[in-house]
């Protein structure tokens, strides 16, 4: 072979056989949810305002997912994520569990357990909220050989207590626990750092002979108990002070405790000399909360709608994967992709065998399409469909149907804006990106790794582009049913309804057809009393078919 042919190709061959050696053992999968972060919080989606320099030298050396959708609300996306089903085959359509609800994910296989099936040790630290009225509810319980963190919804960020008001009273309970024994010494350290710490802890003693499964379910950046909703280290909200809205520059800093942790994790794996057989995936469970009773602070630009809606802003995720083990990366990704998908997709990358899986579940296997770059087989998404709210959406290839809505109408308009004002103009600094942790990492694990210049074109490729003006407005809340073709009005800006009436009766019957297998939802009966954190130590507790004492630990 010609000297400089040598020079070209045989670094290349020997990465394609090293990964080829590396794929002979279950990767290892480290699984990552933000809560409620707004699509317009991370650089790589065009945004200045905050510097999310790890999280963006992932994506970049990665896959970006741009049509990336989840639930539009925390415990329902959840639910879809370790089952592989539509919550409304779960009866988990409606709304998030709430404290003291007496009721949990109906009893299914779940991600971790079928992962344990082919050998892997599986962990979750931080966030739960699938209910934990009864032990076997509770994370443990559920396929996950060890849990730490919290079952709420939320709790505080430095003392872990998470407080509740039913009938116009606070019951208030630490919420933080270690294999269900309360982690009282815990207390005092930033929840991002803390549940940071932990991983690391995991990765750094864990047996690489084994394959490890890690979702580090973040509180970040979720709002906390109203009096001091959202809490970030001075050190980093100091380094936001051209955001002059108070809440706002809170919430930049929290967004930056995320990215530094995205970026120590990765130190912790080159350091376990992990990477190279290692899948890292980043998603948020729902859009930004901007306002309401419990602002975060988060942009969804120029997404309409947030959390709690069927509107791109409250369902269209924030995500990437990266690994090595993907051939085709540094790309941005317009295919389809539900939460339901990663069940399939990780177990597949996993070595598992997808017969195995329930053969009811919803979600399809995506892993050739994503190391290949290889068609996606998934052309459609239910959405939701909530027979309390009398609310539907349909994603049909290009097509997006929504009926009725979740808050009457509340939340249905544009709001990303309004957390933008006020902020003085930054660059956007692709050599911070570049010499990132992640970046730096990246660069030693691909053999092409992208360029500055490269990043400001894939940067380009998942920015969203709106019109300035909105033809054809349609609000679900008036009782018209709305109809959007995604890829050319990602803004939801012009309803096609009496344009294509054929189209609407098609995706209405599909629709139809879905709610044939709906589970109703259950009452989620409250039971404050059998609840209150002060029978249990002033933690939030299991209390149901509990006897004294032996609540207390699993």
């Amino acid at each position: 072979m010609h000297p400089q042919f040598e020079e070209l190709f045989l670094p290349m061959l020997l990465l394609l056989l090293f990964r080829r050696t590396a794929a002979q053992q279950p990767p290892h999968i480290i699984f990552i949810i933000a809560d409620d972060l707004g699509w317009n919080d991370v650089g790589f989606h065009g945004s200045n305002q905050i510097s999310t320099p790890n999280i963006d030298a992932l994506a970049y050396n990665g896959i970006i997912m741009n049509s990336h959708y989840v639930q539009s609300y925390s415990t329902p996306t959840r639910a879809a994520l370790l089952t592989g089903k539509f919550p409304m085959r779960l009866g988990m359509q409606g709304p998030s569990l709430v404290a003291a609800e007496k009721k949990a994910l109906p009893d299914q296989k779940l991600l971790p357990a079928y992962l344990k099936d082919v050998g892997y040790e599986t962990y979750l630290i931080g966030k739960w909220h699938l209910g934990y009225s009864r032990w076997n509810e509770t994370p443990t319980f559920r396929g996950f050989d060890h849990h730490f963190g919290f079952y709420n919804s939320y709790t505080s960020y430095y003392d872990y207590l998470s407080t509740w008001t039913y009938n116009d009273h606070d019951y208030t309970g630490f919420d933080l626990r270690k294999d269900g024994i309360p982690a009282f010494e815990e207390g005092g350290k930033y929840a991002t750092d803390l549940f940071t710490e932990h991983s690391i802890n995991v990765i750094s003693n864990h047996d690489t002979a084994k394959p490890l499964f890690l979702m580090l379910s973040h509180l970040g950046v979720h709002t906390a108990n109203k009096g001091k909703p959202l809490e970030a280290p001075q050190e980093a909200i100091n380094k936001f002070r051209h955001v002059v809205d108070s809440g706002r520059r809170t919430y930049a800093a929290m967004v930056s405790k995320l990215d530094d942790s995205l970026g120590e994790i990765m130190e912790a794996l080159e350091k376990k000399d992990m990477l190279a057989n290692t899948i890292v995936a980043f998603i948020s469970d729902n859009g930004a909360a901007t306002v309401g009773d419990n602002p975060n602070y988060g942009s969804n630009f120029p997404l309409r709608g947030m959390k709690d809606t069927l509107f791109e802003g409250g369902i269209r995720s924030v995500a990437f994967i990266w690994s090595p083990l993907l051939v085709q990366t540094a790309r941005v990704s317009t295919d389809l992709v539900h939460v339901t998908d990663w069940l399939p997709t990780l177990f597949t990358a996993a070595g598992g065998d997808i017969g195995a899986l329930d053969p009811e579940i919803d979600g399809i296997d995506l892993w050739s399409t994503l190391v290949y770059e290889l068609p996606s087989a998934r052309n459609d998404i239910l959405l939701n469909i909530d027979e309390k709210t009398r609310s539907a959406g349909l994603r049909l290839y290009n097509w997006k149907l929504i009926v009725g809505t979740s808050q009457n109408g509340t939340y249905n308009d544009y709001y990303g804006h309004i957390v933008m004002e006020d902020v003085e103009e930054q660059q956007y600094n692709t050599s911070a990106i570049y010499e990132s942790s992640a970046g730096k990492i990246t660069r030693k694990i691909n053999y092409t790794p992208p360029t500055e210049g490269e990043y400001e074109i894939l940067r380009k490729q998942s920015t969203m582009k709106c019109s300035a003006v909105k033809k054809n407005p349609c609000d679900p809340a008036s009782g018209s049913v709305c109809l959007y073709d995604i890829p050319s009005d990602p803004c939801e800006e012009n309803d096609l309804a009496k344009f294509f009436p054929n189209v609407v009766r098609q995706m209405k019957r599909a629709l139809v057809d879905y709610r044939k297998e709906l589970v109703p939802q259950s009452e989620g009966e409250l039971d404050i009393e059998g609840a209150d954190p002060k029978l249990f130590k002033h933690t939030w507790n299991p209390w149901v078919d509990c006897i004294d004492a032996t609540c207390q630990i699993a």
